[in-house]
């Protein structure tokens, strides 16, 4: 089934009105989305309907222990869940069911210590962490199994079936991994702008456009473009929808980067599909800056998609994964 050609936030829960910021009589629930740019903290209760009604919103910078260490992780994470809590006009309460879903915690070491940091930290009386893939594949399927392919900062893709069997594909970092991410991308970019600079390669488009993204004015000065900003990692992320812009105006160069992440995304969901769902459609749900930022790059992926014959049965863009936080923390609690 083909994709809309818009990234709409998928949301299945509607922000709550004056009253029921004072209506307390049911428990309150806590999903966590976090990635290598940003952490989301959504506050929400159970509304009469026993669905969950979101309260609040908290936002902070990233909360990837193997991308800023974990103190500062940590402290994004709770910043996040503190601001979720003061935009619902709330001191803080105790929280029933919590779900957090943070890049970086692929280890049973480093989910405990997230767990103990919250509940040091905040009246929660039961919390998971879970993959973030997991909350994409809630929010965006049907009935939470499928495929998802999250392609932000990093790359990783998740996988369910209905059976319950779960497999990971990616996910293992920027120094030798996170292909097709917003990351490979840039860096990919720079790369080739090196390349052609040096005559070493045909010239690219990409050139003039990241130049003054940078505010620089020749290729010799982007490495100390990029130390001035300071955070070199997330700057060289930043350059990826550049390069999105520049394939869809038909550059070679750029062309081709883009459609050589669409291979390595087609390739983790192929993977996936030969592991959990052989032979049979799947429900995928798309996730990350990259794939819902650019309808060209998610072109570029269906048609790989569609090449390698992997028929799904719904693909679903999912902004906003932390709305599958918060139901999870539902269901969790239940």
């Amino acid at each position: 089934m083909p994709p809309q050609d818009t990234c709409a936030k998928h949301s299945k829960m509607d922000t709550h009105d004056a009253e029921s910021r004072l209506t307390l009589a049911h428990p309150l629930m806590l999903g966590v989305d976090g990635g290598g740019t940003k952490t989301q903290a959504w506050l929400a209760r159970v509304d009469d309907q026993g669905q969950p009604q979101v309260l609040g919103r908290g936002i902070a910078g990233s909360s990837n222990k193997v991308a800023i260490g974990f103190e500062s992780a940590m402290a994004n994470l709770g910043d996040a869940i503190k601001q979720a809590f003061a935009d619902a006009q709330l001191a803080m309460s105790p929280i029933a069911s919590a779900a957090f879903a943070l890049a970086g915690s692929g280890t049973e070491e480093v989910r405990q210590q997230i767990l103990d940091f919250v509940k040091q930290n905040f009246l929660v009386e039961s919390a998971s962490v879970i993959h973030d893939g997991q909350a994409v594949l809630q929010a965006g399927t049907p009935d939470g199994w499928g495929i998802a392919m999250i392609a932000g900062t990093g790359t990783v893709a998740y996988g369910a079936n209905s059976l319950g069997k779960t497999a990971v594909v990616g996910g293992w970092g920027y120094w030798f991994g996170d292909e097709g991410s917003a990351y490979w991308l840039g860096q990919s970019a720079l790369r080739a702008i090196s390349h052609a600079a040096d005559g070493r390669a045909d010239p690219t488009a990409l050139t003039a456009v990241i130049l003054n993204k940078l505010e620089t004015r020749e290729p010799r000065e982007i490495l100390a473009a990029l130390l001035r900003k300071g955070d070199v990692r997330r700057e060289i992320a930043n350059l990826a929808e550049l390069v999105c812009q520049v394939a869809e105006q038909q550059d070679d160069v750029a062309n081709q980067i883009v459609n050589q992440a669409a291979q390595h995304w087609s390739r983790h969901i192929e993977c996936l599909a030969q592991q959990l769902v052989p032979d049979e459609p799947f429900p995928l749900a798309l996730a990350g800056g990259v794939l819902c930022g650019s309808s060209y790059a998610r072109s570029r992926l269906i048609e790989q998609l569609e090449a390698k014959q992997l028929r799904t049965s719904s693909v679903e863009f999912v902004s906003e994964p932390v709305v599958g936080c918060v139901q999870l923390a539902l269901k969790y609690s239940v």
